[in-house]
Formats: structure tokens, sequence, C-alpha cells
């Protein structure tokens, strides 16, 4: 039922883990999550359409805002 894994161990799983990078809002996190775009792309090829989806709704929900915000 429970898993009894030395601590060491647990330690070197979690420092594997890349889901906790932290990306800034800025030009170069910009960069960064572009470059993760691409790696999930060629890595992912079931994620190709998810990706084309938030790209494509990003796109018209930015659009909108931009609109919005632009209107005066």
């Amino acid at each position: 039922m429970f898993e009894q894994t030395p601590r060491r161990q647990r330690l070197q799983q979690q420092r594997l883990a890349f889901g906790n990078i932290p990306i800034p809002g800025t030009k170069v996190g910009a960069v960064v999550s572009l470059g993760l775009v691409v790696i999930a792309w060629a890595a992912i090829p079931v994620a190709r359409p998810f990706i084309l989806g938030t790209v494509g709704v990003g796109a018209v929900v930015g659009t909108f805002l931009w609109w919005l915000h632009n209107r005066e």
C-alpha cells in the first residue's frame, strides 16, 4: 500500500523534477517559454493539437483584451 523508499532516494527524485522551473515575466522568460514549447512540440507529438489550440485561444483572448484596452 505505501512505498518504503529511503529519504535519500526520495530527495534525488525531487531534484530531477523539471516541472518546478520558475519562469519570469520578462523577455528572457518569453524565450524560455518558447523553448519549452518547441521541445514539447518535437518530443510529444500527441500534444501538438493542444499546443495549437492554446496558441489559438491565447491569440483570440489577447487580441480581444488589446482591443478593449485601445478602444478609447
